[in-house]
């Protein structure tokens, strides 16, 4: 069960919102704006808008979207905006070499029919997983309304590994994120400066193993690495970490070809 919570310091102009146990993480926010009025309306629109996707993205809710197809026997009617993230997951599929894959297996084997809104499963055994996408689906989500709403500064920080920074920190030019050793708080890997633009973190810490499959193997990323990768686009920035925890280095190279990425930070421990 989602929970939330919200302050709005007058000082600073500033309004925290939080949401715990949201897409199985915690997502915060912080956004500049003018009176309390309109950071609780702003703050509600997005609460709204997490739990509309978390029953997009649920697999483990049996009333989700994505739960609906996974359980289809034959064919699936979806959404028409179900139908646009997973053409969008076959385009990425595509462009990483077939290393990102919401199928985990053989993304090939979904047959998409985008006139008819219509989804089928050509082996059994298929089934869906956004797991390395939705966060950065709904962080941009989150910045359509925030935009709508003339909202120019804002830090979106969700489960720490999906980040946008809108405009700057109302202290400087920009949002100052570091990057923590997980195995020594105290040393700083890098720092990314963000100003509208995100950036996203995949890798096996401590906390946080194996959970990246290789859908060519069908094992897990045991390596020990960290992958941050800053571009413009949050969904961008979230295939490409995930993807790079896995691609060798020369197929590193071809992929990243087909992205627009402004930073990369890898490291191994």
């Amino acid at each position: 069960m989602s929970s939330s919570y919200y302050n709005y310091y007058e000082s600073s102009g500033l309004l925290h919102g939080s949401m715990l146990n949201i897409m199985g993480t915690r997502f915060d926010i912080l956004i500049v704006v003018d009176n309390i009025v309109i950071g609780e309306n702003i703050w509600n629109d997005i609460k709204f808008e997490l739990l509309r996707l978390n029953k997009i993205f649920n697999r483990f809710d049996k009333m989700s979207e994505v739960s609906q197809v996974n359980n289809c026997n034959s064919s699936c009617i979806v959404s028409a905006e179900m139908m646009k993230i997973l053409v969008d997951c076959k385009r990425y599929h595509a462009q990483t070499l077939g290393l990102f894959d919401v199928t985990r297996k053989n993304f090939d084997n979904v047959l998409l029919v985008e006139q008819s809104k219509s989804v089928s499963f050509l082996d059994e055994d298929i089934s869906i997983d956004f797991g390395g996408i939705a966060k950065g689906y709904a962080v941009e989500k989150i910045n359509d309304i925030l935009k709508k709403r003339k909202i120019k500064n804002s830090f979106c920080n969700f489960g720490n590994s999906s980040i946008y920074g809108l405009g700057a920190n109302p202290q400087g030019d920009f949002w100052l994120v570091g990057v923590e050793n997980p195995n020594n708080k105290d040393e700083i890997w890098g720092e990314f400066n963000l100003k509208n633009e995100a950036l996203s973190t995949s890798g096996n810490i401590p906390l946080n193993s194996r959970h990246i499959i290789n859908p060519f193997t069908g094992s897990y990323i045991d390596e020990k690495k960290i992958v941050c990768v800053k571009t413009k686009n949050s969904i961008d920035a979230e295939v490409l970490s995930t993807t790079l925890m896995i691609a060798k280095k020369e197929e590193s190279k071809r992929i990243l070809n087909n992205f627009d990425v402004s930073d990369i930070l890898i490291r191994k421990f």
